[in-house]
């Protein structure tokens, strides 16, 4: 019989990633300085999806949380991401999707942080997460592609081995 406990003890955290797109521009978040993960760094809107929650559902719930954004154009996934044992101990497992909006709105500040739309060339001079960055890129050059990515850490926090593999 196999042993399934290498199975059951891994901890594994699910989430949720939005680039919004319109004209051209990507919505991002500036993360607040206090934050616990990547302060001050722009981001997507995203968060972990909650249990017996469907990507999906958490994906409109994170954006209406985030943004107060409820329409949208489309919604399509881009990347499946996984980042072991950052530091937090636990594996990470991101779901990452393209959401196109037909109107750039104002997003007010929140305790997450600030909003503003970005020309997609900017994106390399800022402070960002370094998935997203190469994703963005990646994306600005074919919309269509679809990003298995794999960013592995070491105990404190850096990158160790990088995997991304553009279909």
């Amino acid at each position: 019989m196999s042993d399934f406990s290498k199975y059951t003890d891994y901890k594994t955290i699910l989430s949720v990633n939005a680039l919004i797109w319109c004209n051209r521009k990507v919505l991002l978040l500036k993360r607040a300085k206090t934050k616990k993960v990547d302060p001050g760094v722009y981001s997507g809107v995203g968060g972990k999806v909650e249990p017996h929650e469907s990507f999906y559902d958490a994906l409109l719930r994170e954006i209406k949380e985030e943004t107060g954004l409820t329409e949208f154009e489309s919604i399509k996934p881009y990347s499946i991401t996984q980042h072991p044992y950052p530091p937090t101990d636990s594996e990470w497992v991101n779901v990452y999707f393209n959401v196109i909006v037909n109107k750039q709105v104002k997003i007010p500040p929140s305790e997450d942080g600030n909003f503003g739309w970005i020309d997609p060339k900017d994106v390399n001079s800022l402070p960002m997460v370094a998935d997203l960055k190469e994703y963005i890129d990646i994306l600005t050059k074919d919309p269509k592609a679809f990003i298995f990515g794999f960013f592995d850490n070491d105990k404190s926090g850096k990158l160790i081995n990088k995997v991304v593999k553009v279909l």
